[in-house]
């Protein structure tokens, strides 16, 4: 949504955000990572987009429902198979590399892989049985989500690839096998089906694709993590794996399943209860209201490793004012986005099909919720990074339960608009009830406001 000429400007304005003050390294760190992972995101954006087309000419409403219903039950059992170990990874990576503290590192890398591998295969094997007696009658569906299912095991070690590059400060590394290599791979596979005449395209077709573009862009990954590391890493002796991260790993894969639950939760619940059709509409809605949030996302993958060294630190000074700066471009690239999206809406829908028009409304209820999570920054990380994990799962439990109530209530009244309040109601009841934690525990304002008033700037000790 940004000009030619502007985008040049952008960058130059993350840059002076975070690279004003003292501690120029770690400042000038995050200011290359936010920049570099923006234009990753925007690169990422594009791909998406014409990835998204291609499919829902191909496949229709119908294919498109099937797709993103059987890949939706798969990021939810992600939840599980990760353990809260991706982020559990950024946090300690961040700190034992500031520490140098090689062989914890070292150790914390095969122990958390080994550990999400087999918990992952355990989990594709249950729920492929599982779905075999609930949806014996669906063939159609049944078959697309064993073939899903394979996306399981690697998605989950990518995850933990890129979340110990976020933790070397690598944040655009880490992220390129996925945003580019896996997306160029799927678009040159749809394109070649199309121009080879095939026209009978189904979403097993397509999941099959998307599992050779994800083989690709891992082994890619591990390529990159390997060169990243730094070579103390590489010789170190492992030290023993430490029991801390068992209790850290239990709020946190709490918190990973309740975030993934309310992202998918709409889709799995519109899937059950109307139909594939309605849930590839909105599944298209939900993807364009998904971009409002892409910047918030890029500065937080560069956020997340300066966050847990400056709460390592105590400096909150320091904290405020970057959370508080990189709230501000947030929400200054947000906001246009929004409103371009719901004035919009459906000449940009039209684009997928002139079925898919009939989510305009979703889109725009979609957008609203979007635009707030932006305006109240990186809330729910500032938690995470901190060792606040906890609140972050009561205020997800508390947004999740709220979730699925309106979703049984408004789905059967007014379909993918009922889903679509549901989804926007939760969001601004996590963002507020977190921004009330961050304020309590940390004195932290996370929003695009910044501190009102005279802000203290120490914080009492059982903030730290």
């Amino acid at each position: 949504m940004t000009s030619r000429g502007a985008l040049p400007r952008l960058m130059n304005e993350i840059r002076r955000a975070f690279a004003s003050g003292s501690a120029e390294d770690m400042k000038s760190r995050v200011a290359r990572g936010a920049a570099g992972s923006f234009m990753l995101k925007v690169i990422a954006a594009g791909l998406s987009f014409i990835t998204g087309v291609l499919l829902a000419r191909l496949l229709g409403a119908e294919g498109v429902g099937i797709y993103a219903y059987a890949t939706a039950w798969v990021t939810l059992l992600s939840g599980p198979s990760l353990m809260g170990l991706d982020k559990l990874v950024v946090r300690e990576v961040a700190v034992f590399e500031k520490q140098r503290q090689w062989g914890s590192l070292k150790r914390m890398l095969s122990w958390s892989n080994m550990l999400v591998l087999g918990t992952s295969i355990l989990i594709v094997c249950a729920a492929a049985a599982v779905g075999w007696f609930i949806s014996a009658e669906e063939p159609i569906r049944l078959h697309a989500f064993w073939v899903a299912l394979l996306l399981l095991p690697l998605g989950s070690v990518t995850r933990l690839r890129q979340s110990a590059l976020r933790g070397l400060h690598k944040v655009t590394t880490g992220q390129a096998p996925e945003m580019l290599v896996q997306p160029a791979i799927v678009i040159l596979c749809l394109v070649t089906f199309v121009y080879l005449g095939r026209t009978n395209m189904t979403a097993v077709h397509a999941l099959w694709i998307n599992i050779a573009a994800t083989t690709t862009a891992f082994f890619f990954g591990t390529v990159v993590l390997y060169r990243s590391l730094p070579n103390e890493a590489k010789t170190a002796q492992p030290d023993p794996t430490n029991p801390a991260w068992i209790r850290s790993a239990v709020p946190l894969m709490l918190l990973t399943v309740l975030q993934i639950l309310n992202t998918k939760l709409d889709i799995l619940m519109l899937g059950s209860m109307v139909g594939t059709k309605e849930t590839g509409i909105y599944s298209v809605a939900n993807r364009g209201a998904g971009l409002i949030t892409y910047v918030l996302v890029a500065v937080n993958a560069a956020l997340g490793p300066a966050i847990a060294s400056l709460n390592v630190s105590h400096d909150r000074q320091r904290l405020q004012r970057m959370i508080t700066k990189s709230s501000r471009i947030v929400l200054l690239i947000s906001l246009p986005a929004c409103v371009g999206l719901i004035v919009f809406g459906g000449f940009f829908l039209r684009i997928f099909g002139q079925e898919f028009v009939s989510g305009r409304a979703a889109l725009s209820i979609l957008c609203l919720g979007q635009l707030f999570s932006a305006a109240m920054g990186s809330v729910n990380l500032l938690l995470i990074m901190t060792g606040h994990e906890r609140d972050a799962v009561i205020t997800l439990g508390g947004s999740t339960i709220l979730n699925a109530a309106l979703n049984l209530l408004l789905i059967p009244r007014w379909g993918i608009e009922g889903a679509a309040i549901a989804s926007t109601a939760s969001i601004v009841m996590r963002n507020a009830v977190a921004g009330f934690f961050a304020y309590r525990r940390l004195q932290i304002h996370s929003t695009a406001l910044g501190p009102i008033g005279k802000s203290r700037s120490s914080c009492p000790p059982e903030a730290r």
